[in-house]
């Protein structure tokens, strides 16, 4: 999958996808870019939204612009919830002066 733009990028969100973005963050822009996104998503068209779950893509600049090369996602909502309980116990590591 090749992106012209990253900021142009948008996930296919919409009922016949079964997939809604409810935000993204760039973590790290340049030669190598980290995009994280926040999803929905639904197997059934008829079925409920299941989520929140994170997206974590990795793009490579590439002379047709940028290119897809690795991608995580969390596949249960207590995968989430536990990063988020980590992050929160290691916020004292990210502080200036470490």
């Amino acid at each position: 999958m090749i992106v012209h733009d990253l900021d142009d990028l948008v996930l296919e969100s919409d009922e016949e996808s079964g997939i809604q973005e409810l935000g993204r963050r760039f973590l790290a822009r340049g030669p190598w870019t980290t995009v994280v996104f926040l999803v929905r998503t639904k197997t059934d068209p008829e079925g409920d939204w299941e989520g929140p779950f994170l997206w974590l893509h990795r793009y490579q600049k590439v002379s047709q612009g940028w290119k897809l090369v690795s991608r995580f996602r969390t596949t249960e909502t207590a995968q989430l919830q536990t990063l988020a309980e980590a992050l929160e116990d290691w916020k004292g590591y990210f502080s200036p002066g470490m």
